[in-house]
């Protein structure tokens, strides 16, 4: 327990400027690219992920060979060093490659589960890799709200150089973490997965391409959605934003202690999910944007729980 509190106080920390200034890009780029089409911002938000997504490969080898610990801390350094090439960057071509570098020596969240995957098994692993989501979820509840205030004082870029201190401080605590009993032996005495196993991962692994993208598609839009409903300021844009995942945090403990077998409700959560995404679609304004969040968060608790 002391391992995993402290994993998830680095991820947190790690996870508060990753998950929380993209909501903003829109007001980043204001400052860097007045003229930058709206398509930009969107593609600039899952920038990052494409590259922690190419070089995942390659960082999990390195992983298996020299520790899943090691592995954390890399990302986590290269959180840092990317937060502070966008802080410091002069025109958007340096913000580019301050992101791909974010992304390309980041991957924290799966960082810490590779790390958690050497510390717990079975139904130990399976609630910690909820409770990495809930440490994920409380950036995006606390970050928005926050950030959003100090975007509406007329910070938007710079906030990047302050908030490197976030994951420094991670990479500070990960570093007193136990290390892993990964040897470099270990990946080289694996069996491979047999292609029956793999057959039936990929019905699960589709399922949950499907629902992330769902979740995540709009979330770089989000500040230019609110204002089309009517919401005045970015604070206010921000809590609307985190309201989903303060959801996920009130009610991922009482799940936990009630569901034996999280995988059942999977079913139910997708159809609330898609519910809720149907409702923002049909909104006119912020006076319903309230419960359509509040169901929003209740599928994605339902929905992440079951494919955990």
């Amino acid at each position: 327990m002391r391992t995993l509190a402290a994993v998830l106080t680095a991820h947190y920390l790690a996870a508060f400027t990753a998950l929380g200034m993209p909501v903003f890009m829109p007001r980043v780029l204001a400052g860097l690219a007045p003229d930058a089409p709206d398509w930009l911002s969107g593609l600039l938000y899952v920038l990052p992920t494409i590259c922690t997504a190419l070089t995942a490969t390659a960082w999990g080898r390195l992983a298996d060979r020299y520790g899943r610990k090691l592995s954390l801390m890399r990302a986590q350094a290269g959180l840092v060093l990317g937060f502070l090439m966008a802080g410091f960057a002069p025109n958007l071509a340096w913000f580019v490659c301050a992101l791909i570098v974010q992304g390309t020596c980041g991957g924290s969240l799966a960082a810490a589960n590779a790390y958690l995957a050497t510390q717990a098994q079975g139904q130990s692993l399976t609630r910690a890799l909820d409770w990495t989501q809930f440490s994920a979820r409380l950036a995006m509840v606390t970050a928005p709200a926050l950030l959003g205030l100090a975007t509406g004082l007329g910070l938007a870029q710079t906030l990047y150089r302050y908030l490197a201190v976030l994951p420094l401080l991670a990479l500070l605590l990960t570093w007193l973490l136990p290390a892993d009993t990964v040897t470099r032996s270990s990946s080289a005495n694996a069996k491979p997965q047999a292609p029956d196993d793999l057959r039936e991962l990929a019905p699960l692994l589709l399922v949950q391409f499907f629902f992330y993208f769902a979740m995540v598609v709009t979330f770089p839009y989000f500040i230019s959605y609110s204002e089309a409903l009517g919401v005045g300021s970015d604070s206010h844009a921000g809590l609307y934003y985190s309201l989903p995942h303060l959801v996920y945090l009130v009610l991922l403990p009482w799940l936990r202690a009630r569901s034996s077998a999280p995988q059942r409700p999977l079913l139910l959560g997708l159809g609330l999910f898609s519910l809720a995404c149907l409702g923002h679609a049909l909104l006119a304004g912020p006076g319903l944007l309230a419960p359509a969040r509040v169901l929003y968060g209740i599928g994605m608790l339902l929905a992440i729980g079951g494919l955990n």
